[in-house]
């Protein structure tokens, strides 16, 4: 996973975001016509109480269809519990690897002034 892949599903998380955003206002808007199609009885606190309540679920409802959409992108759904062990387990790799180069220029330098 590169440097592109962490920078994209970050981006990911905010797209999901507006996504829930958006079923939070659909949801608002429904709770809102059930209310006038009632005859807007019971005032602000029935209102309120339908718009919340629809926007609740509207909100549940978009999360699911986002992170099932998300999952077919194959980007990640669940958020990391560890992400500096990954970053930590790249940096020791690099570092590895870095030091496998110098050893073998070492030994090739050694090579070349013995022979």
């Amino acid at each position: 996973m590169g440097l592109g892949d962490s920078v994209r599903e970050k981006r990911g998380d905010g797209r999901r975001f507006r996504i829930i955003g958006l079923g939070m206002l659909i949801g608002l808007a429904w709770g809102t016509i059930m209310w006038a199609i009632t005859g807007a009885q019971g005032g602000a606190t029935v209102w309120f109480y339908l718009a919340l309540t629809m926007a609740m679920i509207g909100g549940g409802v978009a999360a699911i269809f986002g992170a099932m959409n998300a999952r077919k992108r194959g980007e990640r759904i669940s958020p990391r519990v560890m992400p500096k062990d990954s970053d930590e387990k790249r940096a020791e790799a690099k570092a590895a690897k870095a030091e496998r180069r110098a050893q073998a220029k070492a030994e090739a330098d050694a090579r070349k002034q013995s022979g």
